[in-house]
């Protein structure tokens, strides 16, 4: 939880990630850079905490965010897995 709020109760963070997830679901085309710092921002994650769930470096992520690194197919549903989400296919 990142230490700039205060935490939240069970019910706010269920509500924080049910408007995390209409968001994206307005905007099914989003690219997974976007897709991250938007689940990042929207749930109150730090990157280090996100970095030690799914044992990836602080730096790499921070580099996906950014769209200067192209993760692997794993790694993106490696990223996606803990906020119950998976990637999947949209047509343009």
């Amino acid at each position: 939880m990142d230490k700039r709020f205060h935490a939240m109760t069970p019910t706010q963070q269920m509500e924080a990630r049910l408007a995390v997830y209409r968001k994206m679901e307005a905007c099914p085309g989003l690219p997974l850079p976007e897709v991250l710092r938007l689940l990042r921002t929207g749930l109150r994650v730090t990157r280090p905490e996100i970095s030690r769930m799914i044992h990836l470096s602080v730096r790499y992520l921070q580099e996906i965010e950014q769209g200067r690194a192209n993760p692997t197919m794993d790694v993106a549903e490696q990223l996606l897995k803990p906020f119950g989400l998976r990637l999947g296919v949209v047509m343009a």
